[in-house]
């Protein structure tokens, strides 16, 4: 999901997508496409909405790729965007363009529907994830201070997807999504499906909303870097 214009990244969006910033000279979807085709991904959807004719280049050099387009980018929530390729759900990842992968913690053909997430600290305001001991995830709880928290990346199962386009068409179809995101679909079906938690490493990604957040995710990738450097 690619159409967000960033306003929150300004200046850093004024001629680009946030998908296409660069982090230590790489595109965040560029990282997020190269780490899902090392995991046998064979297509690649993305939504764009703002600029999204900065995404050709990207579209003529990866062959499996495929460009959508939502021209409602700037007034419904990325709710509106799912619902444009809701028959593309199905044994599929669905993964938020502004978080860029330091590891990958994609998985080759996951068995069961999933969210992906780590532990965190001193945030204001995020979706943390509540899971029994089974790490079935039994809801999800939007405050801040710490915990679980999502990763911007899920996973859904073919036996799944047919509730998850039944409640996308249901939300849209009633005409008051307005205020809805893609997360409030599937937390409507927890105990009707079963969507189970996968932990990653809390520094294996980081989701850039902010100028901050931009600092921090080239911070840590210079970090990572440095790490995986020879040394003498």
């Amino acid at each position: 999901m690619a159409a967000g214009a960033g306003m929150r990244l300004r200046p850093f969006t004024n001629d680009r997508p946030k998908a296409l910033i660069e982090i230590e000279g790489i595109p965040i979807i560029e990282r997020q496409i190269r780490y899902f085709r090392e995991r046998g991904v064979e297509e690649i959807v993305i939504v764009t909405g703002y600029q999204s004719q900065r995404f050709g280049d990207l579209a003529a050099r990866h062959s499996d790729l495929s460009l959508v387009h939502n021209d409602k980018y700037d007034v419904y929530n990325n709710i509106y965007s799912m619902s444009i390729v809701r028959d593309r759900l199905g044994d599929s990842y669905v993964s938020e363009a502004d978080v860029f992968m330091h590891e990958n913690y994609v998985l080759a053909r996951p068995d069961r529907s999933l969210i992906f997430g780590g532990y965190r600290s001193g945030f204001a305001k995020e979706w943390i994830v509540r899971f029994d001991g089974r790490r079935r995830i039994q809801r999800i709880d939007v405050q801040g201070g710490e915990g679980i928290i999502q990763a911007g990346l899920t996973y859904w199962t073919e036996r799944d997807a047919p509730l998850l386009r039944d409640k996308l068409e249901e939300m849209i179809g009633a005409g008051d999504f307005g205020d809805r995101y893609w997360d409030d679909v599937f937390m409507s079906l927890f105990g009707r499906i079963d969507v189970f938690f996968q932990e990653i490493n809390p520094d294996a990604w980081t989701e850039i909303d902010s100028p901050p957040d931009l600092e921090e995710a080239r911070r840590q990738e210079r970090l990572r870097r440095s790490r995986a450097a020879p040394h003498d």
